[in-house]
């Protein structure tokens, strides 16, 4: 596996970010390269959720992607497979006072045939990545404590 993590601190409560992340489809409003998120099965209790994912840029267009963890204002996670790679991503949030501290951490998965296109390519991603965050960031500081 080849992974990457990027940490940043947000002017908002882990509640608040946490609600904005759970709601995936805010996905196309922070990040650049995915155009559509259309939910395919929902869960009562996110986890379970199943997704699919358009992307405009990248390597992948499509992917399907199923929330696995979910424990409301400290962490999200969930898989994705795409035609190219899968990946899991994590979103960690620890609440410092009135701020939060956002870790995200990225796991791809590739085949044999396929490692050393992403191992070349796991730079670019984890900038591309952490410039997303910045977008992320930008927005529920902006938001502050307000519930979204």
């Amino acid at each position: 596996m080849i992974g990457f993590s990027n940490t940043l601190t947000i002017a908002s409560d882990a509640k608040g970010v946490f609600q904005y992340l759970a709601n995936i489809e805010n996905f196309t409003v922070w990040n650049y390269a995915v155009t559509e998120i259309t939910k395919i099965e929902s869960k009562n209790n996110i986890v379970g959720s199943n997704y699919h994912l358009l992307r405009n840029t990248g390597l992948q267009s499509f992917e399907e992607i199923e929330i696995i963890e979910c424990r409301p204002s400290e962490k999200l996670v969930f898989e994705a497979s795409g035609n190219i790679f899968s990946y899991t991503m994590a979103y960690e949030l620890e609440q410092q006072n009135q701020k939060t501290l956002l870790i995200n951490k990225v796991e791809m998965k590739s085949s044999v045939r396929n490692r050393i296109i992403i191992k070349m390519m796991q730079n670019n991603i984890k900038k591309s990545v952490s410039k997303n965050l910045y977008v992320l960031k930008s927005i529920l500081d902006k938001r502050g404590n307000v519930l979204v």
